[in-house]
């Protein structure tokens, strides 16, 4: 596919505006993190810092698509996939599965895993939101991600929002188990918060 993939790296870039507008209406406000927080995450990287998150614009014959927001960690060495979401108009033509692909590819070799935070389909207020939800696990679970059972885990974005239970979902990259998987999601997503954030409430399972 024809896909043109460019990393943000400075607040001034022309395809900051659709970006933030996709981000803005692809996700609802319990998921989002503070416009703000990406204008200074954007400052910082045009001066050299911040080089650990990804900010990725894609385009399809000069028109936005999509975007992607990862952030790599040293230890344990795996990614975690914060945004991720195609235009309406775009979607249903593969280019989501491009895009996440090219992610994949961008990721070191000794990456162990990408860690991936979803809605749970059943806290859906309506049928439409629960076959949105259970369409987007589909979607990730095709490219090779999977759920991670067992554990409850509470998502927060910061204090302007309430705390929102979601799944989270592990796409290994090296030989990886639901233990291993459960240990590297509770070291990055624990936030020092322990069984506040997440915890075991059942057997471990990939699936």
């Amino acid at each position: 596919m024809d896909l043109c993939i460019t990393e943000l790296i400075d607040p001034d870039d022309a395809l900051l505006l659709p970006w933030l507008d996709l981000y803005e209406t692809a996700f609802p406000p319990s998921e989002r993190v503070l416009v703000s927080f990406y204008l200074r995450l954007l400052r910082d990287k045009r001066a050299g810092l911040q080089p650990d998150h990804h900010l990725l614009a894609a385009q399809r014959e000069r028109a936005f698509v999509g975007l992607a927001h990862y952030v790599m960690l040293a230890e344990p060495c795996c990614a975690w996939l914060w945004m991720f979401a195609v235009t309406p108009p775009a979607r249903n033509q593969g280019i989501g599965a491009a895009l996440y692909g090219e992610i994949v590819r961008r990721l070191p070799v000794e990456t162990g895993a990408m860690l991936i935070e979803v809605e749970r389909p059943d806290l859906a207020h309506t049928g439409a939101e629960r076959e949105s939800t259970e369409r987007r696990i589909a979607f990730y679970r095709r490219q090779g991600a999977r759920l991670l059972e067992g554990v409850h885990y509470v998502q927060s974005v910061g204090p302007h929002q309430t705390p929102l239970p979601m799944h989270v979902m592990v796409h290994p990259l090296q030989p990886l188990d639901a233990e291993m998987a459960f240990r590297m999601v509770c070291t990055v997503l624990g936030d020092g918060a322990g069984a506040e954030r997440i915890k075991q409430t059942g057997p471990l399972a990939l699936r």
